[in-house]
């Protein structure tokens, strides 16, 4: 199970906030994933919200149709590898 936890790189340096993982023994490698939070624009919720307003304007989703219906007309099967016939 992957397990997540709040920390801020520092000088290249990864420093836990509380609720870190537990300590690791000394010259013991630990796989990590990190993902950078910086790179968000502030102005993505209003771009976002003008456009959830301009779908609304257009009859919303359920416009768009049955998508039970959509998908059994779009789908299609394809022969299983050595099944074919």
């Amino acid at each position: 199970m992957i397990q997540s936890y709040a920390a801020t790189l520092l000088n290249g340096q990864i420093q836990w906030g509380s609720g870190g993982p537990p300590a690791v023994p000394p010259n013991v490698g630990v796989p990590v994933q990190v993902t950078i939070g910086f790179g968000r624009r502030a102005s993505d919720g209003p771009a976002m919200a003008a456009a959830l307003e301009q779908i609304a304007s257009h009859g919303g989703a359920a416009e768009f149709g049955d998508p039970v219906a959509w998908q059994a007309a779009t789908r299609t099967d394809r022969p299983l590898p050595g099944r074919e016939e």
